[in-house]
C-alpha cells in the first residue's frame, strides 16, 4: 500500500513538474512575456500621468502585443534555429499555420469587442494601426534594415513608446510634457534592449544582410556593451531631469533603480554572452517598471498620510 502511495506521489510530482515547465515555456516563447511587459508599460504610464486604468484597456494591450510577438516568433522560427534554438524548437513543435491564423484572428477579435463595447471607432483605428504595424514587422519593416542601419531597433522601440499616447487617446487625455518625457524614456530603454538582443543574433543577422548595430560594429561586443551602459545611464538622466524640473511626479524616483538592474544584466551578458536567462532579465524589464512606479506611488501616499496625521 505504501509503495502504491509513493508511486502516485511520484507520478503527480512528475506531472505537475511537466505542466509547470510547459507553462513557463509558453510564457517565455509564446509571446506572453512581452505582452505582459506592454501591460506593465501602460500601467506605469497610468500611474505616471495619474489616469485610472481599466481592465478593458489592459486586456486590449495584452491581446495586441501577444498577437504581434506570437506572430513574429512563429514566422521566424526557422530563422531562429541558430541563434535561439530553444524557442525555435518549442515553436516548431507546438504551432502550425492554421493555429497561427486562429490565434492572431482571435486576438484581433478580442480587441474589436473591447473597442466596440468600451471605446470608440477612433481608438479602434489607432489600436489596429499599431497591431498591423507590429504584424508587418517580420515580413516588411525588419527587411528595411538591409538598407537603413538599425531601422528595426528604432521601429520596435517607437512602437513601444507609442503606448503612452495610446493610453492618453483611450482615456481622452491631453498630451503633456510628462507623457512626452516618459515616451522618450521608454524609447531609449527599449532601444537598449533591442540592441542587446541583436548582439546574440549578430551572426544570423549578418548572413541575412541586416545592418543592425552589432553588425555595423563588426561584432565588437566590448564597445557595444559600453554603448549600452551609456544608454542605460542616459535613460536615468531623462527621469532625473523630469523630477528636478517638476515635469514628472516624485513617485518616479523609484524608476531610477532600473539603472542598477540594467547594469547588472549587461555585465552578466558581457561575461556570458550566450546564457538565455540574462536576456530574459532584459525582456522582463518593462514589467519591473510598473512595479517600481507603483511602489514609488505607494511610498509617496504613505508619506502624505503620515504628515497629515502629524
Amino acid at each position: 500500500m505504501e509503495q502504491i502511495v509513493r508511486r502516485n506521489w511520484n507520478f503527480q510530482d512528475i506531472l505537475f513538474s511537466k505542466i509547470e515547465k510547459n507553462l513557463w515555456k509558453e510564457f517565455i516563447y509564446g509571446g506572453h512575456l512581452f505582452a505582459a511587459g506592454a501591460v506593465g508599460v501602460v500601467y506605469m504610464a497610468s500611474v505616471f500621468c495619474n489616469i485610472f486604468i481599466s481592465l478593458d484597456f489592459l486586456a486590449a494591450i495584452y491581446l495586441m502585443f501577444y498577437a504581434i510577438y506570437f506572430y513574429d516568433y512563429t514566422t521566424g522560427a526557422e530563422e531562429d534555429k541558430e541563434t535561439n534554438s530553444e524557442r525555435s524548437v518549442y515553436i516548431d513543435a507546438d504551432h502550425n499555420q492554421k493555429k497561427i491564423k486562429l490565434i492572431v484572428c482571435g486576438a484581433a477579435l478580442g480587441m474589436s469587442i473591447i473597442y466596440i463595447i468600451w471605446s470608440d471607432l477612433t481608438n479602434m483605428v489607432i489600436g489596429f494601426s499599431i497591431l498591423v504595424l507590429g504584424l508587418l514587422y517580420h515580413s516588411y519593416f525588419k527587411n528595411l534594415t538591409r538598407f537603413i542601419p538599425a531601422f528595426k531597433n528604432f521601429f520596435v522601440s517607437a512602437v513601444w513608446a507609442l503606448l503612452v499616447f495610446l493610453l492618453l487617446a483611450y482615456y481622452s487625455q491631453p498630451i503633456t510634457s510628462a507623457a512626452i518625457l516618459l515616451s522618450v524614456f521608454i524609447f531609449l530603454r527599449m532601444l537598449k534592449i533591442q540592441i542587446l538582443f541583436d548582439l546574440r543574433d549578430t551572426e544570423g543577422d549578418k548572413k541575412k544582410g541586416l545592418l543592425t548595430i552589432p553588425v555595423c560594429m563588426k561584432g565588437n561586443s566590448e564597445k557595444l556593451l559600453n554603448m549600452l551602459n551609456v544608454l542605460n545611464l542616459l535613460t536615468i538622466i531623462v527621469i532625473a531631469y523630469g523630477i528636478l524640473t517638476d515635469i514628472i511626479p516624485a513617485a518616479s524616483m523609484m524608476i531610477l533603480l532600473v539603472f542598477f538592474y540594467g547594469h547588472s544584466y549587461i555585465k552578466d551578458i558581457k561575461a556570458e554572452k550566450n546564457v538565455t536567462s540574462h536576456y530574459l532579465l532584459a525582456a522582463g524589464e518593462p514589467i519591473l517598471w510598473a512595479g517600481l512606479m507603483q511602489s514609488g506611488n505607494i511610498c509617496i501616499q504613505l508619506l502624505d498620510t503620515s504628515f497629515n496625521l502629524i
